[in-house]
């Protein structure tokens, strides 16, 4: 269907919870697993689209992502990524696109990291390493990809995996970081089908090894003129370690002069010195592990080449001490001509470490993150080509990013997303902002900013998995989790302040004066607490007077706030991750309960009136509908029908006997309430009256009409035409069916029109408005994550239309996993061509892929 096209606008997801989910390729390409999806963004443009490609082909979440590299060091257009369903897959940039060309298959157990290397006849050499206990070794040449060889590394598994050619004799040397607590080496030549041999097993660490990688020295005059690494020189290759003892090692590989055994560069104190530990050592003292592991003298390894045996010398070269927690990724960069390694810990902290030339040791120059902060820990780090920039990623999958600038190294905003599955999207009533809520317990808020869209809030953080929500207006919405109670919750003035920031745009006077300035989470509170000008004011003064009672003021969530962070509001910039987390809730106004068990589907009246609300039930008298006043946060009241004049609450809306999975109010005037549920069935609730005290024992709405078996499976969800005349149900059985609106006071004998699907429909949504005056636009979207955009024309004398052209949303840009939500933003974006008359309309989808993602569709 030519007259419709979708193009994406903005995908957010967060990265794997691994350490070797994340590299950095070129300057401006950025890879990291996200579920089962490889996530590519530039992280040099912080207010661009973000995340702009998705390479889509693994069933479950991947664990590695890595850039294939030359024998230099040089990032090239291939990538290698591991996953959970135990393959590996090989991703090739060709004229802009990138295309799966191998899929490197065989092991038993999830792949869980890789290294790779290409050669200088164009085969690249990948080796994958698995919990089921073995290393598998492919060559790749074009779309050929063969295994040459299988390691067995028994039940000591290999964590990671690094790979580097000896440049000297172009033997090719892998190390792996074992849960044995040593480094092991193997070495083979170049030649085509030649395999791997074991020849040094390291020992040291205390604990698993879980992260190696290679660093090609190459002799320079900053490096000669450092004392730390005057010993190093050209065509050494130096081995980074990091393990759970919370330290890293640097081993050296030197060609040796055989028989000695002892780095030439060693002077007498160094060979005294060594000679003292080899006597510990050989005493058996109880200080003979540590002699050991302190130990620099070399190991001969011996290796195969072309011209037959080189031997090299492999000796401990430094630790690096100041973690204090396990050491999950390790890096080589290089900073003023000099190389240096990155390194992230579950301390919560990325060191950038380099060689101290007055101080003769490698050296901490600077200690990323947070003190004290929230992040959980770091699981790994990438470092760009020119050492410019820093990017980790945390326990929960957020990335963070840092710029160094004159010495010193800034934060960047840098992408964001959920971390686990996304269960709802809603539109603010004005469509200025989107609105998602997740498993990871945890809501925020998108806006468009500059060239693309990113978060800007982190409203809730919740103690409970979050299943759906709702606005009620445009600065305030109700949530449901995997509790018996539903939140309410308000914006903030600062959060107004930075929004408008961001996306230039103006608010009224009088809708800011109503909103709190801030709000915060109390030490031991479990509630968005509000701040308020007075709380603020009071701060300052006792500030500015230096008062006694300061100091207990500063324990309250006041201060939190009085200090908080504004520099989205200053400077225009999206929020950083540390801001998100503790500077942009949204205080709690109310919770309204009367469910026996988790909610489940909320929706709010366009009037914002009323809220409905249903939560999981296998049986019938749990299958209700609560209706709340949006005014009162209270269910309505009604005449009591005992005949007393005390009004009562309204009793439940009771039809379904299984969980309800949907709710929608009917477009424009509320006049219907639709419900959809497990029992296969939906249900019509009309509303009675508007009054403060209504005479139905229900409050404002009463069964209309109930359709039993309106489906032969569960039913997901529901949706209304934009002028009300019928409406959508999406079922497991593959099918949308259209249904009439009952006429009231008539018996409901329409048949549907049903619009057949390859998969079964979860979500469906109609675009709030019809096109040119005459068009339907509804999405539907699949378990499998397959997002269609239909049309049809108004049919005059019919209710229903029935001829629906399909467009297919191209399936890079839809889901790759069952999609729970549609929303159509509730306004078009005009074209920038003024002589074009059509729209773009943003539908927003949440996935069980862990992905919110926006697509610009134009009809």
């Amino acid at each position: 269907m030519a007259s419709v096209s979708a193009k994406s606008e903005l995908i957010a997801t967060a990265c794997s919870r691994t350490a070797h989910a994340l590299d950095w390729g070129t300057e401006s390409l950025v890879a990291f697993g996200a579920g089962s999806i490889v996530a590519l963004y530039d992280p040099t443009d912080a207010q661009g689209p973000g995340i702009h490609t998705t390479l889509q082909g693994h069933a479950k979440r991947v664990n590695s992502v890595r850039f294939v590299r030359s024998i230099s060091g040089i990032s090239t257009d291939t990538i290698v990524s591991a996953s959970a369903d135990c393959t590996a897959r090989v991703w090739q940039r060709t004229s802009q696109a990138w295309e799966c060309k191998s899929v490197l298959s065989g092991h038993q157990n999830p792949v869980i990291s890789t290294a790779s290397i290409e050669l200088e006849d164009g085969r690249i050499i990948v080796v994958t390493a698995s919990t089921d206990g073995t290393l598998r070794v492919f060559e790749i040449h074009g779309d050929d990809s063969t295994c040459v060889q299988t390691v067995d590394v028994g039940s000591r598994n290999a964590i990671d995996v690094a790979i580097a050619v000896l440049p000297d004799c172009g033997a090719v040397v892998l190390a792996t970081g074992n849960t044995d607590n040593c480094v092991h080496l193997y070495t083979r030549t170049q030649v085509a089908g030649e395999k791997f041999t074991k020849t040094l097993k390291l020992a040291g660490h205390e604990d698993w090894v879980t992260a190696v990688t290679f660093l090609r020295y190459t002799d320079s005059d900053a490096g000669r003129d450092n004392s730390t690494i005057a010993h190093w020189q050209a065509g050494d290759v130096i081995l980074a370690s990091a393990s759970e003892d919370k330290y890293v090692r640097l081993w050296r590989i030197s060609q040796a002069t055989v028989p000695q055994t002892v780095d030439a560069g060693l002077n007498s104190d160094k060979l005294a010195a060594q000679a003292m530990l080899d006597a510990f050592a050989s005493t058996g003292d109880a200080s003979a592990a540590a002699a050991a592991q302190l130990s620099t003298r070399a190991h001969i390894m011996a290796v195969s080449t072309h011209s037959g045996e080189r031997s090299y010398a492999v000796s401990l070269d430094s630790v690096l001490i100041g973690h204090d927690g396990w050491v999950h990724s390790v890096t080589w960069t290089h900073l003023d001509g000099l190389p240096s390694l990155i390194s992230a810990s579950a301390d919560s902290s990325v060191i950038v470490w380099a060689p101290d030339a007055d101080a003769g040791v490698w050296s901490s120059v600077a200690r990323l993150g947070e003190a004290g902060g929230a992040v959980q820990g770091f699981l790994g780090s990438a470092v760009s080509p020119s050492g410019a920039r820093v990017l980790a990623h945390g326990y929960q999958g957020s990335l963070h990013m840092w710029r160094a600038a004159d010495g010193l190294w800034l934060p960047q905003s840098s992408v964001s997303g959920h971390y686990a599955s996304v269960q709802d999207v809603c539109w603010d009533p004005r469509g200025n902002y989107l609105l998602s809520v997740s498993v990871d317990q945890t809501a925020r808020l998108f806006a468009p900013v500059a060239k693309g869209w990113r978060e800007i809030a982190r409203p809730q953080v919740h103690g409970y998995d979050m299943r759906c929500a709702a606005f009620v207006a445009p600065y305030v919405y109700v949530s449901g989790a995997d509790e018996k109670v539903l939140r309410v919750f308000t914006a903030t003035q600062q959060f107004v302040a930075s929004w408008q920031a961001l996306t230039h745009s103006d608010v009224p006077e009088s809708e800011l004066s109503r909103l709190a300035v801030g709000a915060s989470l109390p030490v031991l509170g479990l509630s968005n607490k509000a701040v308020d000008e007075e709380q603020v004011r009071a701060l300052r003064e006792a500030d500015a007077a230096e008062l006694n009672d300061n100091y207990s003021m500063r324990q309250t969530h006041t201060d939190v706030v009085a200090n908080a962070s504004m520099s989205a509001a200053t400077s225009g910039d999206p929020p950083l991750e540390e801001q998100l987390l503790r500077h942009t809730l949204w205080p709690e106004a109310d919770k309204l309960y009367g469910h026996p068990y988790e909610i489940f589907a909320v929706a709010a009246a366009h009037s914002g009136d009323w809220i409905a609300t249903a939560c999981k039930a296998s049986l019938d008298k749990y299958a209700a509908i609560r209706v709340y006043s949006a005014h009162t946060w209270q269910p309505p009241n009604v005449r009591d029908p005992a005949g007393s004049e005390q009004s009562v609450a309204s009793a439940p809306l009771m039809a379904h006997s299984l969980t309800i999975t949907r709710m929608r109010f009917s477009p424009s005037d509320d006049k219907y309430l639709l419900s959809v549920s497990r029992d296969r069935s939906w249900a019509l609730f009309e509303k009675t009256a508007t009054a403060d005290v209504f005479d139905e024992p229900t409050g404002p709405y009463r069964l209309a009409h109930h359709q039993m078996k309106a489906h032969a499976r569960i039913i997901w969800d529901a949706a209304w035409s934009p002028d009300a005349r019928f409406f959508a149900t999406a079922s497991r059985d593959k099918a949308v069916k259209l249904w009439p609106t009952p006429q009231a006071g008539s018996p409901y004998s329409s048949k549907p029109v049903v619009l057949t699907f390859p998969e079964a429909v979860t979500a469906v949504d109609f675009l709030p408005a019809l096109v040119h005056g005459h068009k339907y636009v509804l999405a539907a979207a699949l378990e499998n994550g397959q997002v269609f955009v239909l049309t049809a024309k108004m049919e005059e004398g019919k209710v229903l239309p029935s001829a629906w052209d399909t467009f297919e949303v191209p399936r890079k840009d839809a889901h790759v996993a069952m999609v729970h939500r549609l929303a159509w933003r509730p306004q078009p974006q005009q074209k920038n061509d003024v002589n074009d008359a059509s729209k773009e309309w943003m539908l927003a989808s949440a996935s069980d892929d862990q992905s919110v993602r926006i697509l610009s569709v134009t009809l």
